[in-house]
């Protein structure tokens, strides 16, 4: 059996935004380089205003630097960047479906 790829690098994005909705979407202030069906952890510190920290989803990429959470922020606090230092808010992946070379012990 030939095993899946072990190369899954997290690719760590800061967040610039995040919407209050039923299905929050992330926009991240770089391409993010995610896929949909990844699972991703949003690191989002209370000096943001919104609290989703440590808050773990399954996304749909909308574009380069957006996906869409299932996670509903719709009666949350907005999403704020402080005004004075802080901890930035970021997503890490962390799990995904681009397993693409899995072949079992009969050879299908």
């Amino acid at each position: 059996m030939t095993s899946p790829d072990a190369n899954f690098t997290p690719v760590r994005r800061l967040i610039s935004t995040v919407t209050n909705a039923d299905q929050a979407v992330v926009t991240t202030s770089a391409d993010h380089g995610y896929v949909t069906d990844d699972w991703i952890r949003l690191i989002v510190p209370l000096s943001h205003g919104m609290e989703i920290d440590y808050e773990q989803s399954k996304i749909t990429v909308l574009s380069t630097t957006q996906f869409r959470t299932t996670i509903d922020t719709s009666f949350r606090l907005p999403f704020v960047v402080p005004a004075a230092p802080f901890t930035p808010a970021h997503v890490v992946p962390i799990g995904g479906i681009s397993v693409t070379d899995v072949t079992r012990s009969d050879g299908t």
